[in-house]
């Protein structure tokens, strides 16, 4: 009798157990994977680097480099500006944190030259999370401090993002104009170095295509004295369309080299201001 006891006992300690860890294990699923008890990550939210970004006014600019500086808790951000034609607005910028996006900060501004900058944000906390850099365009007889919010939001031409999750680490010791002149010429002489390298891509596809079509029209033409009268108009025919395809991609072709050409003037004089500037 106590033999039958002691085993009903071990079975509803058992089951008791196997209950559990079936609760357990269904519980773990449940709470470590609900949004709801643990909040998902934020998406990184940061401005490509070299894409340029047309702004409402017409303008466009280019964001080429982003970094921090975690002793000087400084961030600099380098970018361009190409102004439209008719525009007289100043260019006027600004930065706040996602956790406060109604409290703007001033940005210095370390270097300006031909429509080029470089920002500094100071005092920028190691947890600053995400940030927006902010542009305005305001006209030379205002001050934006005194606008109203409805007169900034109508001024602003776009943001600029850095997440503190993707941004690049760097050294903020030096200020020196040299330098930044040397960053700006030798991302241009990079973004000059990938055009010549499309262009010239490109005039030797041209010059395939015409040598493929000269093959084919020599090839029809060889046909001709073999074709009964209707097939020798239809096919004369064919090698006119040849001809004139022809004929237009040789003026393409004629532009594309004459691209070439200035893109590989352009790059040898980047290469000698980039020289100058390394002495």
């Amino acid at each position: 009798m106590r033999r039958q006891t002691r085993r009903r006992l071990t079975q509803n300690v058992s089951r008791f157990y196997l209950v559990l860890g079936v609760f357990f294990v269904i519980g773990f699923l449940f709470f470590g994977t609900s949004s709801f008890f643990f909040a998902e990550e934020a998406p990184v939210n940061e401005t490509p680097i070299n894409e340029a970004i047309r702004l409402s006014n017409g303008e466009t600019v280019t964001l080429h480099a982003s970094s921090y500086d975690t002793e000087a808790k400084t961030i600099r951000i380098r970018l361009s500006l190409d102004d439209a034609p008719d525009n007289t607005n100043n260019h006027v910028f600004r930065y706040v944190y996602k956790a406060r996006p109604d409290a703007e900060k001033k940005v210095t501004l370390l270097y300006e030259r031909n429509d080029q900058y470089v920002l500094e944000l100071k005092d920028v906390p190691r947890d600053f999370d995400q940030l927006a850099v902010r542009i305005y365009g305001v006209d030379e007889s205002q001050s934006i401090d005194t606008f109203t919010p409805e007169e900034r939001e109508n001024s602003l031409l776009t943001s600029l993002y850095a997440d503190r999750r993707t941004i690049e680490q760097a050294n903020h010791s030096s200020s020196d104009e040299t330098t930044f002149t040397r960053l700006f010429v030798e991302d241009e002489l990079t973004e000059t170095e990938r055009q010549l390298e499309t262009a010239q891509q490109s005039v030797e596809a041209q010059r395939k295509q015409i040598k493929r079509l000269d093959r084919n029209k020599k090839e029809l033409e060889g046909e001709l004295p073999y074709l009964s009268l209707d097939e020798q108009v239809e096919q004369e025919n064919e090698i006119f369309n040849l001809g004139r395809k022809r004929d237009e991609i040789t003026l393409e072709l004629e532009k594309l080299e004459q691209s070439v050409q200035a893109l590989e003037e352009k790059h040898d004089k980047l290469r000698v201001r980039l020289r100058e500037l390394s002495i």
